[in-house]
This record gives structure tokens, C-alpha cells and sequence, in this order.
């Protein structure tokens, strides 16, 4: 039986290392990556006011309550009589984080009654976060949830 000298061991060593490298390397192209947002440099600048309508939407005397009903598999968005009477137009938005393509964007009918329902029978299961953007006597309001169906 041969024995192992110190120089095959180095050579195995720096293989062993170079295939590792290689396989890491090969696995984490082959992963799907998706941005955050598209425009996130605009998003960016403008945070401190995304930041400043989440405050004015949580300082109201009512909150925004977003519920989920498991038994018709849908989410509620129940608005406070406030809001209903004064707000001008809004959105709600579902975000997908890790495919972009199944976003969905929804405008809001206050008019229509103070809960909105979005069925959610065909959504992908997995996190979906949920915002809803209003604009109230000129300024505006937002309210993030994270839901996971």
C-alpha cells in the first residue's frame, strides 16, 4: 500500500477547491433573481415620503383593518367612515416578491362601501405583501400588510 506524500495532498486539496468553486458557481446562475421593483432608484428618492404617508395612515383615530376570511378565501379591506367620506382616489396593490409577472393592481371604489373584498381562490400560495395607497384632503396615506395564503 502507498502511502499519500504532502504533495498529492496539496494537488487533491486544490482540486477538491476548484470543483466546489465551479459547482457554487454554476448553481447560483442557474437560480432566477427578480428586482425588488423596477424603478427602484425613483422609489429610492422618494422614500421619505412613502415613510411619512405610512405615519398619517397609522396617526388616524381609524385604522385600515385588513382581514382574511379562510372561509370564502378572500381579503377584506374594511375602511372607517372617515376615510370613506374624504378620501379623493386610491389603490390596492398586491406584490408577489418573487414573480413580478403575478402583481396586481386595483383601484379602490369608495363609494362602493367601506369593505373591499379581493378573492383570492386563484392566487399562488406563498407571501404576497398588500398595500393599500389613498389620498386623503390632499395628502396622501398608506397602509402595508404582509399576507400569506
Amino acid at each position: 500500500m502507498k502511502k499519500l506524500d504532502w504533495g498529492k495532498g496539496i494537488v487533491i486539496a486544490v482540486v477538491l477547491f476548484i470543483i466546489g468553486t465551479l459547482s457554487m458557481v454554476s448553481y447560483l446562475i442557474s437560480l432566477d433573481f427578480y428586482l425588488v421593483n423596477n424603478n427602484h432608484y425613483e422609489e429610492g428618492v422618494n422614500y421619505q415620503e412613502t415613510i411619512d404617508s405610512k405615519e398619517r395612515a397609522e396617526m388616524l383615530d381609524e385604522q385600515v383593518v385588513v382581514l382574511f376570511d379562510e372561509e370564502r378565501v378572500a381579503l377584506k379591506v374594511l375602511f372607517p367612515e372617515t376615510v370613506l367620506e374624504n378620501a379623493q382616489d386610491g389603490t390596492i396593490q398586491l406584490y408577489r416578491p418573487n414573480d413580478s409577472s403575478k402583481d396586481l393592481m386595483l383601484p379602490i371604489q369608495f363609494d362602493g362601501g367601506s369593505t373591499h373584498v379581493i378573492p383570492m381562490e386563484r392566487m399562488d400560495k406563498g407571501k404576497w405583501i398588500l398595500t393599500v395607497k389613498w389620498k386623503m384632503n390632499e395628502l396622501d396615506y398608506q397602509k402595508e400588510e404582509v399576507v400569506v395564503i
